[in-house]
């Protein structure tokens, strides 16, 4: 049951995600981008050079994200496509952060994916 509300929550959390980067203004999507790599930034303090590489990851990931919303299909299939596009990302921010900063990175995203599952919970109940 927990593995259930976990890929819930993730799937939650991925197509709230997705939302900001389906927005039809090119400059909520930018806006999104930057929040998104901005916070990057502030947790893990990153570097020109990495906040550059962030910056263009996770603007890939985002579209990738719109795009998993916009396509047909049923709900497993699109958390299947939103779990595959967050480990393409994962794999795509590990050589360009330290470990350290990988490990902070992976700890953030566990908090946000917990807080979604709370948020979901108090909704439903």
């Amino acid at each position: 049951m927990k593995n259930k509300i976990g890929l819930v929550a993730v799937f939650v959390l991925l197509f709230g995600m997705s939302q900001a980067a389906s927005a039809q203004d090119g400059s909520r999507k930018d806006q999104a981008v930057k929040a998104m790599t901005d916070t990057m930034q502030v947790h893990l303090s990153l570097n020109d050079d990495q906040y550059r590489k962030v910056y263009d990851i996770n603007q890939q990931f985002l579209t990738k994200l719109g795009g998993i919303k916009q396509d047909g299909g049923g709900k497993l299939a699109k958390l299947q496509q939103l779990k595959a596009a967050d480990k393409e990302r994962d794999a795509a921010l590990k050589p360009i952060l330290t470990d350290e900063q990988f490990k902070q990175f992976q700890v953030d995203k566990k908090a946000r994916r917990e807080e979604m599952k709370e948020n979901y919970k108090n909704r439903k109940g």
